[in-house]
Order: structure tokens, then sequence, then C-alpha cells
């Protein structure tokens, strides 16, 4: 099962976008694309939560399937169901985001918060984007608080992404044997509870020396310290599991875990095929960079200037110095408006060229996890 993430732009005639009202597909239709998703990987346990699948505006090969519970999620799958595309369509004539129309559309249905609501400050530089239209319990996991999360540095730490996952969430472990090849990354880990046993188990988490380390190693090992946690941890963890709960809503589905929040607003339920993907997705959502930023980075690569007292180097101070040059090697001041040249005792280099890919090599994007949305 393949997933595409891109804007496509419709010229619907001759009927107006905004009087197009979805309907279900013919059952035959229906149950050849349920069929397929059954099949397809890790799309199994996404079909019992889909709530229905509905014809589109702009073409009789693609349909729309919506979810069941407090989310207003959306995706297009085609006709065989060998694609899913996670897209946002414009009806070119109308200037209409039907998808956005349609996502409204099911939140007012359900009666969750509208998307269009401006959305709340963060907090702190460590806090995820806030979630336009997310309000407290409305049964969707948005991204919370970073002070309530696990935080794990990885190499440099520079890019950034939050997770929302819980100690009894399959899929989370696919999720932490992906992770355990990325660096250079700041993970904020959110624990979801929804019963008595995964919140003791939640808070020996927390209370764990390396939560992060005792973490993977329950969801990838089983492996779970049998260490009480003093009483101080207990607590103040447990007040932070219960806050993320009241957060979230009692209405959310665990089984739509892991979901992942990057520094650009994108959040997703879908998982990589592979860390390698993992990693690419990381880096293409961080946040555009601030002029501020760039200056910062720009100070950042300036090499540091040589002290006013500093001696130039003699032969003498090193074994590594290159002799002097003969006359023969002496070339001319370079011309600051001109580019270098090579010597001309150098040949240019043959220009390099590329060998195309065999067929079934692993040179093609890997597939795409498609996770268990409502």
């Amino acid at each position: 099962m393949k997933k595409l993430t891109l804007l496509i732009l419709l010229a619907i005639a001759p009927a107006r976008a905004a009087d197009f009202q979805p309907a279900p597909p013919p059952a035959d239709v229906q149950e050849a694309l349920i069929a397929a998703l059954k099949n397809g990987r890790n799309t199994a346990a996404m079909v019992e939560y889909i709530d229905a699948i509905a014809t589109v505006p702009f073409s009789s090969d693609i349909y729309e399937i919506s979810f069941k519970g407090g989310n207003n999620e959306i995706l297009y799958v085609s006709k065989d169901g060998g694609y899913i595309f996670q897209a946002d369509i414009i009806a070119v004539p109308d200037a209409l985001n039907i998808s956005r129309e349609r996502r409204d559309a099911l939140a007012a249905a359900k009666g969750l918060a509208n998307t269009a609501d401006p959305a709340p400050a963060a907090k702190s530089a460590d806090d995820p984007p806030a979630k336009p239209g997310k309000k407290a319990g409305d049964g969707q996991f948005a991204a919370l608080a970073s002070e309530l999360a696990l935080k794990e540095t990885k190499g440099d730490g520079k890019r950034r992404l939050w997770i929302m996952t819980a100690p009894d969430c399959s899929m989370c472990k696919t999720l932490e044997e992906q992770i355990g090849s990325i660096s250079d990354v700041t993970l904020y880990r959110y624990l979801y509870t929804h019963d008595d046993s995964s919140t003791q188990r939640a808070i020996a988490i927390t209370c764990h020396h390396n939560p992060n380390e005792a973490l993977r190693d329950y969801l990838l090992y089983g492996l779970a310290s049998e260490d009480k946690p003093d009483e101080a941890c207990a607590t103040a963890a447990a007040d932070k599991l219960r806050r993320i709960r009241e957060e979230t809503g009692s209405s959310a589905d665990r089984a739509e875990l892991p979901v992942l929040f990057f520094p650009d607003g994108e959040e997703t339920r879908v998982l990589a095929a592979d860390g390698d993907e993992l990693d690419r997705w990381i880096t293409m959502h961080q946040a555009a960079k601030t002029d501020s930023d760039k200056t910062e980075d720009k100070r950042d690569d300036t090499p540091a200037a040589a002290p006013d007292n500093a001696t130039p180097a003699t032969a003498s101070d090193t074994n590594d110095s290159d002799p002097a040059p003969t006359d023969s090697e002496k070339t001319a001041p370079l011309d600051a408006s001109q580019p270098p040249q090579p010597p001309a005792s150098e040949a240019p280099a043959a220009p390099a060229t590329e060998t195309p890919a065999a067929p079934g090599s692993d040179n093609r994007p890997p597939a795409v996890q498609v996770l268990r949305p409502q």
C-alpha cells in the first residue's frame, strides 16, 4: 500500500464542486475495495475503523474514506485499493478546498472543534505547534505541552519530533524499531494510558532512571524493571498521565496510536516503511527557519578569527609543512572576478555518468505502512 502526500488542483466541470453531494459507491465496488484493503500491508486493522466510503466530485476511480470516533480525518483511495492518498483537493473554478470542507462537515456532524478556530500560542520553545480547533477532552490526539513528555536528545538534537505512544501499543513497537537508527533529533514521547494496568506500567517507566530506555525495553523486548518507584515520583508521574488523558479525552481510541507531530504542523497516524523513510519525513517536516535562525547558523559556521598576537608558523614549527613551490609551480595571483582554474598539467575529469538502477533494485521509494485511523 503506497501513500502519496500532495496538493491536487482540479478543474471540475460542469457542476460546481460546492454543489457536489458525496454518495456511497456501488455495493460491489465497496466490497472489492474493502477486500483489497484487508489484504494490504498493515491495512487490515484499518478496515474496522472505516466509517464510510464515498464518491468524490472529480473521479469515478478514487473514493473518500472517513473514520469512526472523534476524528474528522479523511483519506482518498484508488478504486482497486492499491493506493492511498493523503491530500488536499482544490477545485480550481470555485477556489474551494474540497478536503477542508469535508473535514469541517465531519467535525460538525461529530460535534468536534472547528479547525478554523485560532490555535493557542505555544507556552514553551519545546512545545509542538498548537493544533487549531483542539479543545480539551474532544477525543483527538493532539500535541500537548512538552512538560508532559519524556524528552530524549539523539546526536545534535536539532530536528524535533513529538510522539503520542503507549506501553501497550503494538504499532508503537514498530515505530521504536525505526527510531533506533535515527540520530540528530530531539524526541518528545507522550504516554497515553487507558486503565489502571497501563497507568501503573507508565508510572514505572516514567520513574525509571532512564525512562526512554525503559520504554524501549518494554516495547521491543517485554523487559520491565521490578523496582518500585518512590512515592514522590509516582505521584508526579500519575499527575502527568492524568493531564494527558484529560486533554485527549475518554473517547480517544488507543488503537490509533502512535501519532506523530512535526514542527511544521504536520500530524500523521501513518507510519513510514522503515527508519530511513522516517528520517526523511523528520527532515522534510521541520519548521522553516526564521531570519534570526539563519543568522545564528551563519555565525556558527564562521571560522574564529586569529588572535592579534598570533605569529605565522614557520617550517620549523611542524613536520607537515609543504615545501616552498618552485618557479615552475608558481601561478599568477587569482582574479577575484574569475573562477579558480586547475593547473595546466591536470586534465579535466570526465563527466560522471549515472548507472541506471537494475529492475527490482532497492533504489525505489519504500512502501508506507498505513496505521489504524479511526
